[in-house]
């Protein structure tokens, strides 16, 4: 039996592996192992590990893997000490492949140590576009790797183009869009009226009668020193629309402590207990429904780019994070500028939703990554 392990450090590639991890647990000729890392423990993300143990996934280790701080030099740091102890890992566990997601700073370190352990490697989400240095590590993580499962055809013809081999290149969807298309519809009111989550900021629970403003904006690393004013540019511009407003945190990239600090200084000097809800995660079939629900999306997050589609959710996308990746006509791309944001989110609005789009998959590439992870011969020599 072939053990197939995944290295997860937070919640957005998670929740992407998610499916992926489900299909291979339940494969009959593969044996499925996770280690966790990264945010995945800690307090002030959501302590997500619990939602993977709560997954029925067998956690075969916990590293702690994050330098105090969230600065430029705290995130290399981090990403040295996850080197190490993803080395300890998989030299006790030995994976016959291990498997990662996406460009998180957390990959690197991972695929860095399987690449001298000699353990192939299987990415998921490569060969696609984007701004900032997550493009840079998505395409040194796919050359590092052996495996390779794009979510677009552009995506799959560019990894064949930078000298992967055609026959290791599955061209296979998002497995997000897995969990997305198989989510229960749960009506607004039933799902406002049961929300799990307590809000961290607003003391009234949210109006099921009114529309509302999904907000997810991260820190873009390669513009270090700049977080505090982008989130004060974007929630001011979410203030004057006069709406409410779901805020799931930032992740832990280098100025994720500015963009907290400016969001909570926004709160003590303007009123928001009864419009902005905040959250520091929101498991995935809660987010399906509120996806669904808003009626825009603001941020820089991928979920923007890749989910919104498929509700055809009008999405205002801010910045260079998300930078030549492909996307649905429900896009409007805009500046880190309080009138700009706010102008695009009154167009997307007065346009209402738009037709939708299966951009990133039909919703079965769990089922066709393990199928092949059973199946392909993986030589650790490219």
């Amino acid at each position: 039996m072939r053990k197939i392990c995944f290295y997860t450090a937070n919640r957005s590639e998670y929740s992407r592996l998610r499916s992926v991890m489900e299909s291979v647990h339940a494969h009959e000729d593969l044996s499925l192992m996770v280690v966790a890392g990264g945010s995945h423990l800690l307090e002030r993300y959501g302590m997500t590990i619990s939602e993977i143990e709560n997954d029925g996934f067998p956690i075969v280790d916990r590293l702690q893997t994050v330098v105090e701080g969230t600065s430029l030099e705290s995130m290399a740091k981090s990403a040295g000490l996850a080197i190490i102890e993803l080395t300890t890992s998989l030299t006790r566990i030995t994976p016959d492949v291990l498997v990662v997601i996406g460009d998180r700073y957390d990959m690197l370190p991972a695929v860095i140590a399987a690449s001298y352990l000699n353990i192939p490697i299987a990415h998921i989400q490569g060969g696609e576009k984007t701004g900032t240095i997550d493009e840079s590590i998505r395409h040194a993580v796919t050359k590092l790797s052996h495996i390779h499962f794009p979510a677009t055809e552009s995506s799959r013809e560019f990894i064949i183009q930078m000298g992967e081999d055609p026959e290791r290149v599955f061209l296979s969807g998002c497995p997000s869009i897995d969990i997305l298309l198989r989510t229960p519809e749960i009506g607004k009111k039933a799902l406002f009226d049961s929300f799990p989550i307590p809000s961290i900021t607003a003391a009234f629970s949210p109006d099921a009668e009114q529309d509302y403003l999904l907000y997810i904006q991260h820190p873009v690393t390669t513009e270090y020193g700049k977080s505090y004013e982008q989130m004060e540019q974007s929630l001011e511009a979410l203030r004057r629309t006069g709406m409410q407003v779901f805020l799931i945190y930032p992740n832990l990239d280098a100025g994720s402590n500015d963009m907290i600090k400016a969001l909570h200084r926004f709160t003590l000097r303007h009123d928001t207990e009864d419009w902005l809800f905040c959250y520091k995660h929101i498991p995935m079939n809660i987010f399906s429904n509120l996806m669904r629900y808003a009626t825009c999306m603001v941020g820089n997050s991928s979920a923007g780019i890749r989910e919104s589609c498929y509700f055809g959710l009008p999405t205002v996308n801010i910045g260079s994070r998300q930078k030549n990746r492909t996307h649905g006509q429900n896009v409007t791309n805009v500046e880190h500028d309080t009138e700009e944001i706010l102008q695009a989110i009154q167009t997307q609005i007065a346009h209402g939703k738009y037709p939708v789009e299966q951009i990133y998959g039909t919703g079965n590439a769990g089922e066709e990554i393990a199928n092949i992870l059973a199946q392909v011969t993986v030589e650790v020599q490219k």
